[in-house]
């Protein structure tokens, strides 16, 4: 099934506050540190009662403390980069990209955090796609921290999947993540752009944080004179950016 656009509702009709975006990753911040400041405080634990030299209890997970570790890089990294786009400090060029293998790309670099949270990553490329015009960076940036916020989401059901979607539209080219997130209407994502920075869960049952990600998403995307709209795709619910077909450049 076609995704289609639910009222219409794109992130361009609201304008992020910088201040407000901030305090948004800021609050999120804090899981990822906590999560790696109780794995270092079990370490440290473990290692003062084992004075004998033997290996650390495998209750110190490694690949948790990566994964968290960089959960936090990436956010900074791309609110850095959404704040640059946003005040004009990095010059906003675009170029032919190709959002398909962008967007496997961007799904093989998931996985990792998806296995922790028992989701699973799909990918849905229906065809062949010429190049859109894009920042290379800043979309990536914005699908991944789109990609983190929806795998520590909480959709209703047990069904645990990621569906990253490419097709074309009468708009141009969309890219998006879905699931089985119900509770995501375009009245909610409306009222939850206007509760960036100002409440601690923005999204209320849906996600157990402040969402910073989806907001950095936004906001890089915005930067791009596009945005983060809601929509359904074989019958999941998500969000999704419309990109421009490059005039320049097509793949054959």
């Amino acid at each position: 099934m076609a995704d289609r656009d639910l009222q219409g509702m794109s992130g361009d009709a609201l304008a992020l506050d910088t201040t407000q975006l901030l305090r948004s990753v800021a609050e999120q911040l804090k899981v990822p540190l906590t999560i790696i400041a109780r794995q270092a405080e079990l370490g440290q634990t473990l290692g003062r009662r084992d004075h004998q030299g033997s290996p650390i209890s495998d209750a110190v997970d490694l690949a948790v403390l990566r994964s968290q570790a960089q959960i936090a890089l990436s956010l900074v990294d791309s609110y850095l980069l959404g704040l640059q786009l946003m005040q004009g400090q990095q010059r906003l060029v675009l170029a032919p990209v190709s959002v398909s293998s962008l967007l496997v790309e961007v799904a093989h670099e998931l996985r990792s955090l998806a296995r922790q949270y028992d989701v699973d990553i799909e990918l849905s490329i229906a065809g062949r796609y010429e190049p859109v015009m894009a920042h290379r960076q800043g979309l990536k940036a914005a699908l991944l921290s789109l990609g983190y916020a929806l795998i520590g989401a909480r959709p209703e059901g047990s069904h645990r999947r990621l569906l990253l979607a490419v097709h074309r539209t009468a708009g141009g080219i969309n890219a998006g993540m879905y699931g089985r997130f119900d509770g995501l209407h375009a009245s909610a994502w409306r009222k939850a752009l206007e509760l960036c920075g100002k409440a601690g869960r923005p999204f209320g049952a849906l996600s157990g944080d402040s969402g910073a990600g989806l907001f950095v998403a936004e906001a890089i995307l915005g930067a791009m004179e596009t945005g983060l709209r809601v929509g359904k795709h074989s019958n999941n619910y998500g969000l999704a950016t419309t990109l421009q077909p490059s005039q320049q450049l097509r793949l054959v």
